[in-house]
C-alpha cells in the first residue's frame, strides 16, 4: 500500500542542509552531497523531510548517491520507492546504467549485479563520489553494483 502522505521532490539548492542531515541520521557519508553535476530529491511526509537519494551524474550513467530514510520513517517499502525513482530518472535521461557502492545488503532485488569497482572509475570517472575516492584512497563501500538500464527502469 502507497502512502498517500509521502511525497518526492526535487531538492533545490536549499535543500543541502535537509540531505546532509537525513544521510548523517542513516549513517551515510555526507561529503560532497549536493555537489555540482548532481541531482537530488528529498521525500516528505506531510511536509517534513524523512528520506533522501541523489545522482551523480556521468556520459551515459549514473551513480546513486545515498539512499536514506530516517529511522523512524522505514518500512512499508519508502526506501525502495527512493532508490526505484532515481532509477526511473536516470533511464528518463538517457542513462545505459546506473552505479552504486554498498557497506552491505543484497541490491539484487533492485535489479543491481556486482561488478568491479574499475568499471565505474570508468564510466563515471567525475562522479564527486569516484574523484574522492582517487584523491584519498578511502573506497566508498565495500561491494560495488550495476544495473542496466536498457531493458527498462521498472523491472525490479
Amino acid at each position: 500500500m502507497t502512502d498517500q502522505n509521502v511525497q518526492i521532490r526535487l531538492a533545490g539548492g536549499n535543500d543541502r542542509e535537509t540531505v546532509v542531515r537525513v544521510f548523517h541520521e542513516a549513517g551515510l557519508d555526507t561529503a560532497e552531497a549536493m555537489a555540482q553535476g548532481t541531482t537530488y530529491w528529498v521525500m516528505e511526509r506531510g511536509g517534513q523531510p524523512i528520506g533522501a537519494i541523489g545522482l551523480e551524474h556521468g556520459d551515459g550513467a549514473s551513480l546513486l548517491r545515498g539512499a536514506a530514510v530516517l529511522p523512524e520513517a522505514r518500512g512499508g517499502g519508502l526506501g525502495r520507492r527512493l532508490v526505484m525513482s532515481a532509477i526511473e530518472y536516470a533511464q528518463g535521461r538517457g542513462d545505459r546504467e546506473i552505479y552504486m557502492f554498498s557497506k552491505g545488503g543484497d541490491w539484487s532485488t533492485f535489479g543491481f549485479t556486482q561488478v568491479p569497482m574499475a568499471l565505474v572509475m570508468g564510466d563515471v570517472p567525475d562522479a564527486p563520489q569516484v574523484k574522492a575516492y582517487r584523491a584519498g584512497g578511502h573506497r566508498p563501500g565495500d561491494t560495488t553494483w550495476m544495473r542496466d538500464l536498457s531493458g527498462g527502469a521498472s523491472q525490479a
